[in-house]
């Protein structure tokens, strides 16, 4: 894919927020230039790449995914961390029956050396879908907001009320597919319900801003035969107002 014309010589802002602006424009050498040479990124379809030679094709893979479903990009939040960035959007695609968005975080982790990982995730819908064991190493000694750690443990155990009492009364889920479950109307207790008390959940690192936290998980999924038994996932909470939670964000492979 050739340069678009939203290219430019060089990306500013954090490389979490304009990885997949760079991507939808078509800036592919400017994002490749902003990468460099001590980056590593994690595709949920296309794999993993970690050299000069292996990142361009990615990108020009991924550029072009986007290309076909005429996706544009519309940026959600953004929170910062001590050893990592997370940005947060939708790509916005549209269809007979109207635009549709899917979900789509990015976390990039800063490590030594000026090296940087890039790690993405979003529902791929299809089986091209490669098998992602954990991207990342689960420890429970990650420092989250205790009303996080309490939704986490709430959720382990498939306690319905307990998570939702975390939770403002207008709150809501969304999904990895962009549906949301609201708490008003029994939605949100639905579907905890459904998937409580089947999932092991093991933080792996955080980046807080005071109103969105997003972790990073190691979640294992119980009785399940056709996916790994563990994989990554990214969970991205928003506090609201009066210190209880107004949206729950899921980025994993449904």
């Amino acid at each position: 894919m050739a340069e678009g014309r939203g290219a430019a010589s060089t990306l500013r802002g954090r490389l979490a927020d304009v990885y997949v602006p760079a991507l939808v424009d078509g800036s592919l050498q400017a994002l490749s230039r902003r990468l460099g040479n001590r980056a590593t990124i994690d595709d949920p379809v296309f794999g993993r790449a970690s050299t000069l030679s292996s990142i361009d094709p990615l990108l020009e893979k991924v550029a072009r995914r986007f290309d076909a479903m005429a996706a544009r990009y519309r940026h959600i939040a953004s929170a910062t961390g001590v050893d990592r960035d997370v940005s947060e959007g939708v790509l916005v695609v549209d269809a007979p029956s109207g635009p549709s968005e899917l979900p789509i975080a990015v976390v990039a982790e800063r490590r030594r050396l000026r090296e940087i990982e890039l790690r993405v995730y979003y529902a791929t819908g299809s089986e091209e879908r490669r098998a992602r064991p954990p991207l990342i190493d689960g420890d429970p000694h990650v420092l989250i907001p205790q009303i996080v750690a309490h939704v986490l443990d709430a959720l382990r155990k498939g306690a319905v009320e307990r998570v939702l009492s975390a939770f403002e009364e207008s709150s809501r889920f969304v999904d990895p597919t962009g549906r949301s479950y609201a708490k008003r109307d029994g939605s949100m207790a639905s579907f905890i319900a459904d998937v409580g008390g089947r999932l092991e959940l093991v933080p792996a690192g955080a980046a807080d801003d005071g109103r969105t936290c997003c972790i990073e998980a190691v979640v294992t999924r119980q009785g399940s035969s056709r996916r790994p038994d563990a994989e990554s996932a990214a969970m991205s909470f928003e506090r609201g107002d009066s210190g209880l939670l107004r949206e729950l964000r899921l980025y994993y492979e449904p």
